[in-house]
């Protein structure tokens, strides 16, 4: 397997000096996705890791190579007469990250996925006890030589079906998009967008924050945060952190829908190579009940994208109806559930595994 290596990173002063390095493997891998990106991450660890969960991230080098990462901290569970430690993907659930993965240089997949398992089971058996991974693309090379893995040492591995990421694979350039919908959807869009004109004057504002001093991304916030009502307030600054540290100035995009000057719908967006991504919406429901002004917004930002370079447009994960109305493909996502053979983390199984039998009996 090669003089292959495994070290633990346990601290944002020690994880902060990686960032190019991070990024670079990333680039590297099949994995490649914003959000594994060391400034989505790290931003995200500024915000969310709390006193419950400490970082336990992985780094795999191969004769003196950086080949792999895992993304992971340690979630530490209090069950009264015990504490359980769960290794799960740094990013989520707060910020609902999707596409998470371990990132591993390509033609490494094996050889990292295997010194990962080993170090896990033979090197730091007393730092865990049971790891629930969430949102591991289904076509993950990792998952797959970690389950085959498992299988052959006679050991069991739960996977059950995770998250769906609707996904619209936009006209080659040139293309006009709203063409493309078929009849029923194209007329629906074209009536809800002259009741709309009919409403009073509306305009489309689509900006790039980091251009405009980050005033479009405030006003965003402030809107998100007037219309949804649920934030406790760290969303906010995440944001603001992660676009401090973004390098590219479109990675981050605002589109606003005003009418008489005051936003009425807002789509927060993420851009990562040619794909665009619906992170965050919000909308005034009660500027038109008889429309969705939402849908009117998401087909207006799509459209926009007309020689921009993008080739998708990924609502993310959520099984919203609004979502399929626009997407022609999608992703899919699977959960990974493995425990040590310890009495803790099997009777934690065991009690989960009674909650679900309860369900199904009683439901």
């Amino acid at each position: 397997m090669g003089d292959c290596k495994v070290s633990i990173i346990s601290s944002l002063e020690d994880w902060k000096g990686l960032s190019g390095a991070w990024n670079d493997v990333l680039s590297k891998s099949g994995s490649d996705t914003l959000f594994l990106t060391w400034e989505w991450l790290y931003s995200w660890a500024e915000c969310y890791l709390n006193g419950n969960r400490s970082l336990f991230i992985l780094t795999v080098s191969s004769n003196g190579e950086l080949v792999g990462i895992a993304p992971w901290s340690v979630r530490h569970i209090d069950l009264k007469a015990f504490t359980l430690k769960q290794i799960e993907f740094l990013g989520t659930p707060e910020t609902g990250s999707d596409y998470l993965d371990v990132f591993i240089k390509r033609g490494k997949e094996r050889e990292v996925t295997e010194c990962i398992y080993d170090f896990l089971l033979k090197d730091v058996p007393t730092l865990w006890d049971y790891f629930s991974l969430t949102d591991i693309p289904s076509n993950s090379l990792f998952l797959l030589h970690l389950l085959n893995r498992i299988n052959s040492e006679g050991k069991y591995a739960e996977v059950n079906q995770g998250a769906y990421c609707p996904i619209v694979f936009l006209p080659e350039s040139g293309a006009d998009f709203i063409s493309s919908l078929s009849p029923n959807r194209r007329q629906q869009f074209r009536r809800h967008y002259n009741v709309l004109g009919r409403s009073g004057a509306t305009e489309h504002y689509c900006s790039f924050p980091s251009r405009d001093k980050q005033a479009s991304l405030q006003e965003f916030l402030s809107f998100y945060k007037a219309k949804k009502k649920q934030d406790d307030g760290r969303l906010p600054v995440f944001i603001e952190n992660f676009a401090s540290r973004c390098t590219d100035d479109k990675t981050i995009r605002v589109d606003l829908l005003k009418s008489g000057g005051n936003p009425i719908a807002g789509i927060l967006h993420l851009r990562y190579q040619n794909t665009l991504s619906l992170y965050l919406m919000a909308t005034d429901k009660a500027f038109n009940p008889k429309i969705s002004i939402g849908n009117i917004l998401v087909g207006l930002c799509i459209s926009s994208t007309r020689g921009e370079g993008i080739s998708t447009y990924d609502f993310l994960k959520g099984s919203e109806s609004y979502k399929f109305h626009w997407a022609n493909g999608g992703r899919s996502s699977v959960k990974i559930l493995f425990c040590r053979k310890k009495i803790i983390p099997i009777l934690f199984v065991i009690k989960n595994f009674l909650k679900y039998t309860a369900k199904v009996i009683f439901r």
